[in-house]
């Protein structure tokens, strides 16, 4: 797992050439590194769709205010649970069609300073991070793995504002 911070270069909605399979968008982040890094965040989750459970995500956000902005880089990361955050936070939940994610996704990557997000890494055309959800098993999918999850934090200038998006599919 992985820790990214940095500036949002681009934000993007996948293309597909078949609108059903369409369920992620990208954030092109510049972190610092000689290559950008890409995030690619569920707008819904095809899998639990082809196992005729609700595709929907479920939203939960958490607002403080920062201090520090996080410096910018790609760090490796050895442990993230939403089951540790739930403890300290009460989070509630909301279930969200693809377009309103798009749009959520959208708007914050539009209006912040900094993102960070946590995930497994991979690498295409450029490195990234996928799996920036809940890992826990789902409606979809059997495997549970705990202390592997994913989120994303944006970072405003109006009123030092920071939000984390923790992101949970049907079942979890």
């Amino acid at each position: 797992m992985a820790r990214v911070a940095g500036a949002v270069a681009r934000f993007e909605i996948e293309n597909s050439p078949r609108p059903e399979n369409t369920d992620h968008v990208y954030v092109t982040v510049e972190a610092g590194l000689q290559a950008p890094v890409v995030l690619s965040l569920n707008t819904l989750s095809f899998r639990n769709r082809v196992a005729g459970h609700d595709p929907r995500i479920r939203l939960g956000v958490l607002r403080w205010r920062w201090s520090h902005l996080p410096a910018r880089g790609l760090y490796p990361l050895e442990f993230f649970d939403y089951d540790t955050v739930e403890l300290i936070e009460n989070v509630e939940y909301r279930v969200l069609e693809r377009t309103a994610m798009e749009e959520y996704f959208a708007l914050r990557c539009a209006n912040c300073r900094r993102i960070e997000a946590w995930g497994v890494p991979y690498h295409r055309a450029e490195p990234g991070l996928h799996q920036i959800h809940s890992r826990r098993a789902s409606a979809g999918v059997s495997t549970d793995l705990r202390g592997r999850d994913g989120a994303v934090r944006f970072y405003f200038d109006e009123d030092q504002r920071v939000e984390l998006a923790l992101l949970k599919f049907a079942g979890q």
